[in-house]
């Protein structure tokens, strides 16, 4: 697939170091290059993948939890699917694939973090994308981002998993309440959890042109979407407009690391959008999932905050 692509990462300019990373990869076998670009075969039929992930636990514990954490979802996607692919492959394959993937990415860093004292409490987010036969099939877990921008608009495909967007679905909080909330730092879900997580799955089907943004909050934290929009909207190089959109996160404060990953996906065997066709997020279903019980009220879930500190609240 034809795709322009760049990445960048800064620590900003207030934290020390920086924990954020990223990863673009064919899943053709080759060793994953976690925060580096390396040269994009020309076609691969297992996909693309690309990833970020920001990284929690403080000191150097933040910046192993978000490599381990890629590295491993790379090498699990090409053991359990990018090895078996073929042009006979399926979708359900390629899901129950990326599942696995963030499960044993989570696993990965817990096994790190029990392995090293000094690494307790440590964890990531991680917003994975495949590009494969026209689509992304994304894995959500904590509050890092994925957009499609689609001219003229840009829409977000995942949703944070926090306190504050469960607390705004609730009615309990505004959306602006939320800015300023004392706890509007705490994820849900996070790799090295010590519980189990759960990856949401998502899928968008591409067209010519469309521009894929994944990134951690130390860029959508400092820029609004409409800004975002805005500079997407120019039709820059990826690696232009990247550069575009950190400098004006830095210069509204910096205040986290930051990390982006634009793919731009001018594929001349991707359909061309028809006139303003929205860009459709669908959530599909794992084969063999079979519809659970409806259970009572579940107990109040583990919130992970910016240090790594597991801690217990209500939601």
């Amino acid at each position: 697939m034809l795709i322009d692509y760049a990445a960048i990462t800064h620590v900003g300019r207030v934290r020390k170091n920086n924990e954020d990373a990223y990863l673009v990869s064919a899943l053709d076998g080759d060793e994953p290059l976690v925060n580096g670009l390396g040269p994009m075969p020309a076609s691969c039929h297992a996909g693309i993948l690309a990833a970020v992930a920001d990284g929690m636990g403080g000191a150097a514990s933040g910046e192993i939890a978000s490599r381990e954490g890629l590295a491993s979802v790379a090498v699990n996607l090409f053991g359990h699917w990018g090895r078996f692919a073929s042009h006979q492959a399926n979708e359900a394959g390629l899901l129950k694939a990326l599942k696995h993937a963030a499960e044993e990415a989570s696993s990965a860093v817990l096994r790190y973090a029990d392995s090293e004292r000094t690494s307790r409490g440590m964890g990531s987010t991680l917003t994975a994308a495949v590009i494969w036969k026209g689509h992304a099939y994304i894995a959500q877990v904590g509050d890092s981002r994925a957009y499609l921008y689609r001219r003229p608009n840009l829409v977000q495909i995942t949703e944070d998993q926090t306190l504050m967007r469960e607390m705004i679905s609730k009615g309990t909080l505004t959306a602006e309440e939320a800015k300023t909330h004392p706890q509007r730092s705490m994820i849900t879900q996070a790799l090295g959890c010590p519980i189990p997580i759960r990856a949401v799955l998502s899928r968008v089907a591409l067209r010519r042109g469309d521009r894929l943004l994944l990134c951690s909050d130390g860029l959508y934290g400092e820029l609004p979407d409409e800004e975002l929009a805005r500079i997407l909207a120019k039709g820059l190089a990826a690696n232009y407009t990247l550069e575009a959109m950190a400098e004006g996160a830095l210069a509204r404060g910096g205040r986290d690391n930051l990390t982006a990953l634009l793919l731009t996906l001018d594929d001349p065997l991707l359909a061309m959008p028809s006139p303003y066709e929205p860009v459709r997020i669908v959530e599909p279903p794992l084969a063999g999932a079979a519809t659970p019980p409806k259970e009572p009220e579940p107990a109040p879930k583990p919130m992970i905050n910016r240090l790594g500190r597991l801690l217990r609240g209500n939601t």
